[in-house]
């Protein structure tokens, strides 16, 4: 695969956030962030909840809406760290006091930018997988009885799927939110 579309390091620096501040392992993180959207998954698919056009393309409005809206927060990361690391150094240049929370702020920004990145990209495959559900029916064997091949398809392969990416992308946004409102509240 092209360096250039390689998202490997976004995805493992994801995970890599999902852990207790002491930098060890969370299983809390793990159980909210991986098992929890399982399990609405599976359940969607036991209690036969089938996705359709209307929440198709209301999926795909959400994911377009928060991958602009998450670029613009992906930029206001990068502000914030440019001006930390500016006052660290002018600080340092100056021989005054550092801030004692440098190193924990700096660690909170490189990790919303990776959940940021994170969530767009599941906005970009949630998106995907809305577009290749609605093209799931050209795909279909005409002489299949072809409700039924869309249907399984749907229930089976789609819903699972698209409920596992929101939930996912809806309780990273709600992580997302709670850090910067960590990072940026006034003190």
């Amino acid at each position: 695969m092209s360096s250039k579309v390689n998202i490997k390091d976004i995805v493992y620096g994801h995970l890599g956030t999902l852990s207790k501040v002491d930098g060890g392992w969370s299983w809390l993180d793990f159980i909210t962030f991986c098992v929890v959207p399982v399990a609405l998954s599976t359940a969607s698919a036991i209690v036969g909840f089938s996705l359709n056009k209307d929440v198709s393309s209301l999926l795909v409005n959400f994911g377009a809406i928060f991958t602009a809206l998450l670029l613009s927060v992906l930029v206001l990361v990068y502000d914030q760290e440019s001006k930390l690391d500016d006052k660290n150094q002018r600080d340092k240049e100056l021989q005054r006091p550092v801030d004692a929370f440098y190193t924990a702020k700096k660690k909170l920004l490189d990790e919303l930018y990776y959940n940021i990145s994170f969530s767009i990209l599941s906005s970009l495959v949630l998106i995907a997988t809305c577009f290749a559900f609605s093209m799931a029916d050209s795909f279909v064997d005409p002489k299949a009885t072809s409700a039924s091949v869309s249907a399984i398809l749907s229930k089976l392969v789609f819903t699972p799927i698209t409920v596992f990416i929101t939930v996912n992308l809806l309780l990273t946004i709600v992580m997302i939110v709670k850090r910067l409102h960590s990072l940026l509240r006034p003190k």
